[in-house]
């Protein structure tokens, strides 16, 4: 069967495909893994901020951090070094280096909205703003319920974050929170001030636009 992404990947062509789609597609060894990798290439992408640092990423930061196996980083490696060298990577850089509200977290997963599944992923950011990581901290099946609040701060701690972003789709296209996404959110927030690591916003990605509970005041 074949993955969600590939599909959109052949529809769009790979002129139209995210650059974590791309990513995703390259790593895998078969067409229906493809979905399976997207989490890790989206935390590959945002990890390193710029396009043409990928090119400097080492075979064992690869295998180690991103849990890749040797062929695919070595696969990733050389994709990487030929668009550095043809000149891909530098005309379609993409800046990320700091949230300054939820649109710069829209804008970063907007591939979210494209998932049959929820996702949940967590932003972490340094005393300004800057991003540490971003991280999937699970991934279930449409309508199920959000869970992960010790893996968001276990992370944090891990990553020395000051803050957290969390963020996760709404698989059926409507982003309006529904109870047990502001009751989580108050469980992320409460653990958050225990430990001292802010909750600064917690996005909901829906079809074609997503909601703030910060800016709700849900939380």
């Amino acid at each position: 069967m074949e993955s969600e992404t590939l599909t959109r990947i052949r529809s769009l062509g790979l002129g139209g495909a995210m650059p974590t789609e791309l990513l995703a597609y390259a790593v895998s060894e078969s067409d229906a893994e493809v979905d399976r990798w997207l989490p890790v290439a989206r935390e590959l992408m945002l990890a390193n901020r710029k396009l043409r640092r990928l090119a400097d990423i080492s075979l064992d930061e690869l295998m180690t951090r991103f849990d890749l196996p040797e062929p695919q980083a070595r696969r990733l490696l050389a994709m990487f070094t030929l668009g550095r060298k043809v000149g891909v990577a530098g005309k379609g850089e993409t800046e990320i280096e700091a949230i300054t509200g939820p649109e710069d977290v829209a804008d970063l997963l907007d591939d979210l909205r494209h998932e049959s599944r929820e996702h949940l992923v967590a932003i972490y950011l340094d005393s300004k703003g800057v991003i540490l990581r971003i991280a999937t901290i699970h991934i279930g099946t449409a309508n199920a319920s959000i869970v992960g609040v010790r893996e968001i701060f276990r992370e944090a701690v891990r990553e020395g974050a000051v803050s957290v972003i969390v963020a996760h789709n709404h698989p059926s296209g409507d982003p309006e929170p529904s109870t047990e996404d502001i009751e989580v959110t108050g469980k992320i927030f409460e653990a958050g001030q225990l430990l001292d690591i802010e909750l600064l916003d917690h996005i909901i990605i829906g079809e074609k636009k997503w909601v703030s509970l910060k800016t709700r005041r849900l939380f």
